[in-house]
């Protein structure tokens, strides 16, 4: 396996073959691909990482940022790692990505830093779920705080799960999202708004927040935040009621 994916057999082995998936659980890897020197294959177009229990990186930060692997890269899932630390290196360019799903990555903060997220505009589908460490989606990059970030594809998006998630970024940035059509919010109790900044998502219309149930009111920032306001209203109402029957 590690002959195949590092570039050793001859390129043209496997000419014909549009898909080879490798199974890999309950190994000892710490790194997918943990030497820069290594000729890793060109070939590679998706990755589905899971169940790797002591699994840390997939790329060490010094991994070439034009590898072939990272530029020509489709689809990237991630799925129950919980030791994963870190999804790609801070300077990382995807400009063929078109999906990306991470699910059960317990100890991560935050998905992509705004460098890596300038480079997705060919991302149509984002998932991020059960991983309740994760603060923010976005991590600024502190040299760029204030450039503008466009989504160009992306049409399909979901936060599910995210206890300790308060939005998709903390900056100020604006977050532009003109192809947006599905936004679903299920179980992210601490996310207060979308964006610090203006965020525009002409062409969404509804927010999906479980069970059949639509929210919109306006706009995603306002509607975030509106969704926020009306959960602490509630909690404090039912601490209140609590009270008051605990007691008599």
């Amino acid at each position: 396996m590690s002959e195949i994916l590092n570039g050793y057999c001859p390129e043209n082995i496997f000419h014909k073959v549009k898909l080879l998936r490798f199974q890999v659980r309950n190994s000892s890897f710490e790194t997918l691909f943990p030497t820069t020197g290594m000729k890793i294959s060109k070939q590679i177009r998706n990755v589905w990482l899971f169940e790797l229990e002591m699994f840390k990186h997939i790329w060490l930060e010094d991994f070439p940022l034009g590898h072939p692997l990272l530029q020509d890269l489709e689809k990237l899932s991630v799925s129950n790692c919980p030791s994963l630390i870190s999804l790609v290196p801070s300077s990382t360019s995807f400009t063929k990505l078109t999906s990306l799903r991470v699910d059960k990555c317990k100890k991560m903060i935050y998905l992509i830093t705004s460098t890596t997220a300038k480079s997705l505009v060919q991302l149509q589908t984002l998932k991020i779920m059960n991983s309740e460490m994760m603060l923010d989606v976005v991590k600024l990059d502190e040299e760029k705080l204030e450039e503008d970030i466009i989504f160009e594809n992306l049409e399909y998006l979901e936060f599910t799960s995210l206890s300790s998630l308060r939005s998709f970024c903390c900056g100020k940035q604006a977050f532009i999202f003109p192809s947006l059509l599905s936004f679903i919010v299920k179980e992210c109790p601490q996310m207060k708004i979308f964006s610090s900044a203006v965020t525009l998502a002409p062409c969404l219309t509804k927010i999906n927040v479980g069970e059949e149930n639509m929210r919109w009111k306006g706009d995603l920032n306002t509607t975030i935040e509106q969704m926020f306001i009306e959960k602490v209203h509630n909690v404090i109402i039912y601490e209140k009621l609590f009270n008051f029957y605990s007691h008599n």
